[in-house]
């Protein structure tokens, strides 16, 4: 059945033309999506920068509009690509704020004694460095642009992971430490109720003491029942991580890494753009994992296989 693109509505075999719009009718209509404004900033320097890494982690969507009634530049996205963007934006900006230099040189900055030497012997009346230059304006467009607001949008990144097996270590020496303080202490808040001590005056002070060591026997009881649950999970944390390892080794080689390398950013840049691709493979290999225990995994293999040659 024919439809308007316009009005969207459907007429009867036969019809060409839509009575209302004066529109030519279409066979089927093709739902357009419109592009979501992923963040915007009055900086074009960030905007190229911010673009040119959507585009190179796979993208293809990511685009820059500028809206010429605030004079601000948008990175859009399809709707279908918001998730991936919102984490590569996360990432583009936590590696670029941390490569941020705190003695950003400013225009006005007086030269060193070295650097009135070097201009005596320079026969020209002006050097300029263009690539300093657009570098430190780059840089001080980044501090401007998230000086204001930039600990509301970016959270600090999460702890490391902790293996199960670290983690049952660490369970078992708290089981024993509020154990034996919540013992020790009920027993001296006896003895001190039946007088043999007198370390606490009053009804008050040992009905606190009293209940702040049963509380230790709790913490001590809570964390004996999460042990034995964390026990029980260890052998197949310890065959899962062999097994990712092992197809790391495998996979993730010289050759890998140069095929998915981009000159034109930072080391940095790289090296999340990978983490985040091995990330993939991973899940498509072995299912839905904590990211966090495939970080931990994934960087202690880049950093001992890698970072070591």
């Amino acid at each position: 059945m024919p439809w308007c693109p316009e009005c969207k509505m459907e007429y009867r075999e036969g019809m060409t033309v839509c009575s209302d719009c004066k529109v030519e009718l279409v066979e089927e209509l093709i739902e357009v999506e419109e592009p979501i404004s992923l963040y915007h900033t009055k900086k074009k320097s960030i905007a190229d920068r911010l673009l040119k890494y959507l585009n190179y982690s796979g993208l293809s969507s990511a685009s820059v509009s500028l809206d010429e009634t605030n004079q601000e530049y948008h990175i859009v996205v399809s709707p279908k690509e918001e998730k991936s963007a919102r984490k590569h934006m996360q990432a583009f900006f936590a590696v670029e704020l941390t490569n941020l230099k705190p003695n950003v040189k400013s225009k006005s900055s007086a030269p060193s004694e070295e650097d009135n030497d070097y201009y005596e012997e320079d026969d020209s009346e002006e050097f300029v460095d263009e690539e300093a230059s657009e570098e430190n304006q780059l840089e001080e467009d980044l501090l401007d642009e998230f000086s204001k607001d930039a600990e509301d949008e970016y959270k600090p990144a999460p702890p490391p992971y902790v293996f199960k097996e670290d983690l049952y270590k660490d369970l078992n020496s708290s089981v024993g430490l509020f154990l034996f303080f919540g013992i020790v202490g009920l027993i001296v808040v006896f003895l001190n109720v039946v007088g043999i001590l007198s370390i606490f005056n009053g009804l008050l002070p040992n009905l606190v003491m009293g209940a702040l060591f049963v509380i230790f026997l709790y913490i001590a009881l809570s964390s004996h029942q999460k042990a034995k649950q964390v026990k029980s999970e260890i052998a197949a944390e310890n065959k899962l991580t062999k097994e990712i390892n092992s197809w790391l080794e495998f996979n993730v080689t010289d050759r890998f890494l140069d095929t998915h390398k981009n000159p034109d950013i930072s080391d940095e840049a790289n090296y999340l753009h990978i983490v985040d691709t091995i990330k993939d493979l991973l899940i498509k290999e072995f299912g839905e994992q904590n990211l966090s225990y495939l970080d931990r995994l994934i960087e202690e293999f880049y950093s001992n296989t890698f970072d070591q040659e």
